[in-house]
């Protein structure tokens, strides 16, 4: 089955996903846990912008979508536990 590709929302998120890259290097320079917690947030949210528009998993059967989501979720939990 093939989806139709919005060039315009893979720019958007790639844009999207740049800037908070950005954002989150210049946060590095600071030191906290605040900022840990910070930059764990902006890389769950950086994960779950490029498996739900670079991965396609948007239209992925609902099993999939949790699993993925579950891991990376997991990952960012585990590394944020490990801060505090």
């Amino acid at each position: 089955m093939i989806f139709p590709v919005s060039h315009r929302g893979l720019w958007l998120t790639w844009l999207w996903l740049c800037l908070l890259t950005l954002l989150l290097a210049w946060l590095a320079d600071w030191h906290g846990h605040a900022v840990a917690v910070l930059a764990l947030t902006g890389a769950w949210l950086k994960g779950v912008a490029v498996v739900e528009q670079f991965m396609a998993l948007r239209r992925a059967p609902l099993w999939l979508r949790g699993s993925v989501h579950g891991w990376l979720l997991l990952v960012c939990g585990g590394l944020l536990a490990s801060f505090l």
